[in-house]
């Protein structure tokens, strides 16, 4: 699901808007959570109540984990949608590459700062934690993705193991970031995410189909 005929050229621009993307995304989640610091826009107790189980000293680091969270769903939003479709477009090959791409190195900040910052690397809280419904899964999801990715810059789009775990990764994804946001979203702009996110999902396979249906008629 890479253009075949892409030049090396062509290739390291597409990575380099990827890294461009990202980073644009980062500075400016980085920058409203420094902006909204003060504001309690989230629970420093875990869902369900309870003790808190984050300091008032880093609400803005909470705030970072969140944010981030929401800027890879947005890039990981046309990635879903473009990936049916890049099996026989380049363009649509090219924007899916770039968008999840962009979505896995912003993940992998969210990532971070969630387990290290936030919880001091202690896995006994990241594991028992209420704010994650299921950390064993994510951390596969998130070692998958890195692979996935990996695999989109460097193999052959067309082979069949491939394609395969592809669909797989790119499946875990959509339920993850559904369940997170639209299910479990505590802030109602977090659950509008969530179902934009499904939309815009949905109207990418719905595109697909139509294209499917509008080659056969005119077999």
């Amino acid at each position: 699901m890479t253009p075949r005929n892409e030049t090396n050229d062509g290739r390291r621009t597409d990575l380099m808007t990827s890294v461009l993307l990202a980073a644009l995304a980062l500075v400016l989640v980085f920058g409203a959570a420094a902006w909204t610091r003060d504001w309690p826009l989230f629970s420093l107790s875990p869902p369900g109540g309870g003790l808190a189980d984050v300091s008032e000293t880093q609400r803005e680091d909470l705030h970072r984990t969140f944010f981030t969270i929401w800027a890879s769903l947005l890039f990981a939003a046309p990635a879903l949608a473009l990936l049916p479709l890049s099996a026989r477009a380049a363009w649509a090959a090219r924007l899916w590459r770039i968008t999840w791409t962009a979505s896995l190195l912003v993940f992998a900040v969210h990532f971070w700062w969630a387990v290290v910052e936030l919880f001091g690397n202690d896995w006994s809280r990241v594991l028992n934690t209420p704010r994650v419904s299921a950390p064993r899964l994510d951390t596969v999801f998130a070692v998958w993705w890195c692979v996935d990715v990996a695999l989109a810059w460097t193999a052959r789009p067309d082979r069949l193991w491939v394609r395969l775990q592809r669909a797989g990764v790119h499946l875990l994804a959509f339920v993850l970031f559904f369940m997170g946001a639209a299910r479990e979203g505590e802030l109602a702009i977090s659950r509008a995410l969530g179902w934009g996110f499904t939309a815009v999902v949905a109207a990418g396979l719905i595109g697909w189909a139509l294209g499917l249906r509008r080659r056969a008629a005119v077999r």
